[in-house]
């Protein structure tokens, strides 16, 4: 039977059927579908196909939707609650536009109070920084009026300088009158805390003069340079440490006399009194080692203001020419105050030496010791110094004395001249003023020794003190072989044919011998 046989519409759907196309994915998963609801494969069962499937759709359509009924009342609640926050949310809202609409005035106060409290922070900052920079807390004022002093004190008297320069800045401007005000404030704390000062260190510069050697306290030194700015309180502290100084080293200068040191180490010095070199010498020594203790411990307290000779003489000339109100107390001339003390012991002790009618050669040792101590007290002090002048004139006393003997001696020589002897030999006085002439020649070179180091340190000075020492030994030269050479050619007249003054035995004198004397005399000359 042909496929045109057939009814139209049985052959359409006879055409459809087998224009299907069975592998695709589609009707495989329909048949495997309806296999599980297909049991069996009958007539009746064929004939309900479509009422089985729609049954099948109907089921899996209630279980769906016994299945979303729950999912409904879920979103049902959810959009009850979101219907609640709407209406929160709403109300909140209206709420903080009333709420903005009634505030609005305080938030503008509020904005106001703000910038006003702003300002004020920025006032009270300006405040501050004027009060730091021009007036003192209460702290420093109790400090300046008579607290402890120490670093505290030293920083609240820094604070009141740096207000006195910053109210100089205050006059150039507008406010002059603030500024001398606030001048007047700080010259008033100012002065109060340097009279402070000045009491503290007068009360320890007193307690100085107790120590040998006392340790300088940094505070005490950072104290008087603080008093350096006020002339006349600086003035009076030096003077109490000097005169505290000044005290001890007379007491000390004793001691070392009569008693020496701690348990008798070192001996008195005038335990060697019978030896006058030694104990001049001594004397000295001890002397020149305090100087330079007592030099270390005014530089350490007041500072070097002078550190040369030259320096050390202009200040002793403005000594001389200036009242005592302008005196600079410079570290020379305070030491210079404090060994005024012992000036007049030691100069009685050594001329007590000078007046025992010592040896000659004894005394131009002398001489040549208190020059060379001279010469560093003068590098030290100056040579207008209490203690230079001392020395100096211990040093012409004893040179004054030696060309006094000196000149005894030739005067002896020349008023009894000897007779020549018979074998016209020299005579014991030339003999005599020859070893005392190699003696002095040899002090001479020693002294030069002694005073080297010193010349190779002051090398522009060297030259004009060794011209003044050979000019001291020619003229020491010329008073021995003077009176020397004349004697000694008074002398030799009685040798003449012609003199009066001849010897009866000229007979007996030798020829050769006259010759070589006639001979050493001219080389003497």
């Amino acid at each position: 039977m042909s496929t045109s046989a057939l009814a139209p519409g049985l052959a359409r759907k006879v055409k459809k059927i087998l224009e299907i196309r069975t592998e695709s994915t589609e009707l495989l998963n329909a048949l495997n579908t309806l296999s599980e609801i297909y049991q069996d494969n009958t007539p009746a069962a064929r004939r309900q196909l479509r009422s089985t499937i729609e049954q099948r759709g109907l089921a899996i359509n209630e279980q769906f939707l016994d299945a979303a009924e729950s999912v409904t009342k879920a979103l049902d609640d959810v959009q009850a609650q979101l219907d609640g926050l709407t209406a929160s949310c709403t109300a909140i809202t209206a709420a903080l536009t009333s709420a903005r609409s009634t505030a609005s005035g305080l938030l503008a106060d509020s904005d106001k109070a703000a910038r006003e409290l702003a300002a004020i922070d920025s006032k009270r900052g300006l405040v501050e920084q004027f009060l730091d920079k021009y007036q003192l807390n209460p702290e420093e004022v109790a400090v300046l009026q008579g607290g402890r002093v120490g670093p505290e004190f030293f920083a609240a008297l820094s604070h009141v300088r740096s207000i006195h320069e910053h109210c100089k800045g205050l006059l150039r401007s507008h406010h002059q009158r603030a500024g001398l005000e606030l001048m007047d404030q700080m010259a008033a704390h100012q002065e109060a805390a340097y009279e402070h000062l000045c009491r503290w260190v007068q009360a320890e510069g007193r307690n100085l003069g107790e120590n040998d050697a006392p340790e300088v306290d940094p505070t005490l030194t950072a104290a008087v340079a603080a008093l350096r700015d006020r002339p006349v309180l600086f003035k009076y502290c030096a003077e109490e440490v000097a005169g505290a100084r000044h005290a001890a080293l007379f007491q000390r200068f004793i001691v070392a006399l009569t008693r020496g040191g701690p348990g008798g180490l070192p001996r008195p010095i005038e335990i060697h009194a019978h030896d006058p070199r030694r104990y001049v010498a001594d004397m000295l020594a001890w002397v020149h080692q305090a100087l330079c203790g007592e030099r270390e411990f005014v530089v350490a307290l007041f500072g070097d203001s002078s550190s040369s000779r030259d320096a050390a003489t202009n200040e002793a000339g403005t000594r001389r020419g200036t009242s005592d109100d302008q005196v600079t107390m410079s570290s020379t001339v305070l030491l210079d105050r404090i060994f005024e003390s012992i000036c007049r012991p030691l100069k009685v002790r050594i001329e007590q030496v000078l007046m025992m009618n010592p040896p000659l050669l004894l005394c131009y040792q002398l001489g040549q010791l208190t020059d060379f101590y001279c010469s560093l007290v003068v590098d030290i002090l100056g040579p207008d110094a209490a203690l230079s002048q001392t020395v100096g004139s211990c040093r012409d006393t004893a040179n004054r004395t030696f060309m006094e003997q000196l000149k005894a001696a030739g005067d002896r020589l020349l008023r009894t001249p000897p007779q020549p002897p018979a074998d016209l030999t020299a005579p014991l006085q030339v003999s005599q003023s020859m070893q005392l002439l190699n003696e002095i020649i040899s002090a001479y070179e020693s002294s030069l020794q002694h005073a080297a180091p010193k010349q190779q340190h002051q090398q522009q000075d060297s030259d004009v003190e060794v011209q003044q020492a050979d000019d001291g030994l020619s003229s020491v030269l010329s008073a021995v072989l003077d009176p020397l050479l004349e004697m000694i050619k008074r002398s030799a007249e009685a040798l003449s044919p012609n003199s009066p003054a001849r010897l009866d035995d000229g007979t007996k004198l030798d020829p050769t011998a006259h010759k070589v004397g006639q001979t050493a005399l001219c080389q003497l000359s």
